[in-house]
């Protein structure tokens, strides 16, 4: 792709988003969508350009460098590709001039060349019109999370048996279940592998026997993809496999800057892996040799495992996932990427 015009404008800003990405310990998927929306509206409140689509190859092409750099971080891409779909919804707003306007003179208007003068106008309307855009759409992050929990009342029941998985990694999770247990505080809840406070720890190894009192299963996503399959933190695909065997619905808990409108192709041969110091220590490692120790950071779960979405605004099945992603992705942009 051309460079654009403004690309080394934003070389620091960009920089400064990838090491907030590879801080330990990883920042939340809220704080790094409003990073990732305060970029963007860095680019839009900076960036040199004089018309929709110069403004739109910048987002593209930062959005590639982002990817490049971290090809795995879905929001980042979500979120930019989200404001993508408002630059092109304002420019059309912009170019009609909100005006109630008949058929025939929305014809004229559509036809008629504009001016150099009206362009520049144009142009201040449009970064004025998008950035209030963009302070709407952090406004829903902001209340996102609050919307997923009003459903926890509905979902949690008091005599629920609930088991979970990176309950300590998921913050969505933790509010999840704290507004459960504010209205049912008798429910019993297990997260696997990790001591919490809000549950009793369950060993990967009991999961199977656990399954058997199981009411439920709730988990986190990294990534809703448009065919109801979701990506999801390691060891969960064991934990939904389980909750299949003895047919315990499996939700799954996602904020909307999640839902991602591409799918990962040959995700089993290229996903990313991390340190297996986390499943072997140093110590049992040196007395093993040639031993190759494989950790994978996610999982994909199939969306036949999945039986609810629970998103912001409503309790979803997974084949109806696709619905959203014109809410918020432009066909124009979506066609043709992937990860």
């Amino acid at each position: 792709m051309t460079k654009p015009l403004g690309e080394d404008v934003f070389l620091k800003q960009r920089r400064a988003l990838v090491m907030l990405l590879r801080r330990t310990p990883r920042e939340s998927s809220l704080n790094i969508a409003k990073a990732t929306l305060d970029f963007t509206r860095r680019i839009i409140l900076s960036g040199n350009f004089k018309s929709t689509e110069e403004l739109i190859k910048i987002i593209k092409y930062q959005r590639e460098l982002m990817m490049a750099a971290e090809p795995y971080e879905f929001i980042v891409s979500n979120v930019m590709l989200s404001v993508l779909k408002m630059v092109r919804e304002e420019s059309e707003e912009v170019r009609l001039g909100g005006e109630d306007l008949s058929q025939y003179d929305l014809l004229n208007k559509l036809w008629n060349a504009p001016t150099s003068h009206d362009k520049e106008l144009a142009t201040k309307s449009l970064r004025k019109s998008t950035l209030a855009a963009i302070d709407e759409l952090r406004a829903e992050m902001d209340t996102c999370l609050e919307n997923i929990c009003s459903h926890a009342v509905d979902q949690i029941c008091s005599t629920d048996v609930v088991i979970t998985h990176s309950l300590s990694k998921s913050s969505t999770l933790r509010a999840f279940f704290e507004a459960a247990r504010k209205a049912h505080r008798s429910f019993r809840l297990f997260t696997v592998d990790e001591d919490s406070n809000l549950a009793a720890s369950l060993s990967s190894t009991d999961i199977l026997p656990a399954m058997r009192h199981a009411t439920r299963v709730v988990i986190p996503a990294i990534a809703l993809l448009p065919d109801g399959s979701c990506i999801a933190p390691s060891g969960t695909i064991s934990l939904c496999l389980a909750a299949k065997r003895h047919v315990v619905p499996v939700l799954v808990c996602a904020s909307f800057y999640k839902i991602t409108p591409f799918f990962i192709p040959n995700f089993h041969l290229s996903q990313p892996l991390c340190s297996p110091a986390s499943i072997v220590s140093f110590a049992e490692a040196e007395s093993l040799s040639n031993v190759h120790i494989v950790n994978p950071l996610f999982d994909l779960i199939p969306a036949q495992l999945v039986s609810l979405y629970i998103c912001h605004t409503s309790i979803l099945s997974p084949p109806h996932i696709y619905r959203l992603i014109g809410d918020y992705y432009h066909p124009n942009d979506i066609s043709n990427i992937c990860a």
